[in-house]
């Protein structure tokens, strides 16, 4: 079995914590190839932007895991030109998803009244000249941390419920029940267990400071409040015609 997870902090601290004998079968990979690679195996589960079930709606979902934010730690932040008042442009950069177009598209139209063009970026970072939206791991620079907004945040406040960014989902339905089966309280093990975990990751100090200071931000478990969340999420990709019709989550 194969756990494909993407390259974000997140999912590290989400593979960390599963059982030792599993950890071994983590492979970390590009975001937005995960669904599609899950859809060509029966032997494979992993962590897939949520956006993504648009294109992979036969995939089966755990009701038990994913990765879910309501606050001021996200995989994903915005950083703008200080003291713009009108958004144009938008340049991406990072691990970048459906999730971070789709959704940064709603929330501009939603609270800017704006619609905004988006650039890929692959020029050096010019913080301050130009509007941005960071996905992963490049969000981890010491410097960064108080000049920037969480993406979760906004969207948490738009759906009035956490944003759940990553579903842990396989095309195969009997193996995904059985992983599901082997975790424990994630969010449990996680807290009890943080020091350990960030000390087998590579972090600034300040950064991995800030993670515990800001843990309660995050779950990796899925409840009622999730799963309602992520139904909401769907009728707001319908209602601005990024999905042609409403379809039913498979959870298992």
């Amino acid at each position: 079995m194969n756990i494909l997870i993407p390259q974000n902090i997140f999912s590290a601290i989400f593979a960390l914590s599963l059982p030792e004998n599993v950890q071994s079968n983590i492979v970390v990979k590009e975001s937005s190839l995960i669904g599609r690679e899950l859809e060509l195996s029966d032997n494979s589960i992993g962590l897939m932007p949520s956006c993504d079930l648009i294109d992979h709606r036969d995939l089966f979902v755990s009701s038990k895991a994913g990765i879910s934010f309501d606050g001021e730690l996200s995989n994903t932040y915005f950083y703008f030109v200080p003291e713009q008042t009108v958004f144009n442009k938008i340049f991406l950069r990072g691990d970048i998803s459906k999730n971070e177009v789709l959704l940064s598209k709603i929330l501009f139209a939603e609270k800017f009244s704006s619609e905004v063009e988006f650039l890929i970026d692959t020029e050096p970072l010019k913080l301050g000249e130009r509007n941005y939206i960071i996905a992963g791991n490049e969000n981890l620079s010491p410097e960064y941390l108080k000049t920037r907004l969480s993406f979760s945040d906004e969207m948490a406040d738009l759906l009035n419920s956490p944003y759940t960014n990553f579903l842990l989902v396989s095309r195969n339905e009997r193996m995904l029940k059985e992983f599901d089966s082997m975790l424990g309280s994630l969010d449990s093990i996680i807290e009890d267990n943080i020091n350990k975990i960030l000390g087998r990751i590579t972090l600034e100090n300040s950064v991995a400071d800030y993670i515990r200071e800001n843990l309660n931000t995050v779950y990796y478990e899925i409840t009622e409040n999730e799963t309602d969340s992520l139904k909401e999420l769907i009728k707001l990709l319908y209602y601005h015609g990024f999905v042609d019709d409403m379809f039913d989550i498979k959870f298992v």
